[in-house]
């Protein structure tokens, strides 16, 4: 299965967490990736620039190198150094819409692992889990 990224060192990462199968899935590839994955449930937010933004704040106060949420949605730096917001592989599920106008110093540190996958790869790497 094609998105599972490693990382060469096991940074700290903090998953937005709301209890959904997205989020557990999320972790998982997280893991997978080599992160050590702390969570953080978050009141729930006026808007997702909210969400990062409380999950940024809570990512400095526990050291964390990166942070994360369970949204269908990619990102992309370019050769200038612009982080921006691309639409998941999944077009049925994407969410991209929902993290666009995100500061660009929050989408240098966001790490969407769901962004590679379809809903369908979601479900099958959580029944993988279960067994």
């Amino acid at each position: 299965m094609d998105g599972f990224n490693t990382f060469e060192k096991q940074d700290k990462i903090l998953l937005g967490e709301n209890n959904s199968p997205e989020a557990a899935a999320a972790a998982l590839i997280l893991r997978q990736q080599g992160f050590a994955v702390q969570t953080f449930a978050a009141d729930a937010p006026a808007d997702t620039a909210a969400l990062l933004a409380a999950l940024a704040e809570k990512a400095a106060e526990l050291d964390c190198a990166f942070i994360a949420t369970g949204h269908f949605a990619r990102t992309e730096t370019d050769a200038d150094g612009v982080c921006r917001i691309l639409p998941a592989v999944d077009a049925d599920a994407d969410q991209s819409a929902l993290l666009r106008g995100a500061d660009e110093a929050l989408l240098a540190r966001l790490v969407l692992p769901l962004g590679e996958f379809t809903r369908a790869d979601v479900k099958d790497i959580l029944s993988e889990s279960e067994s």
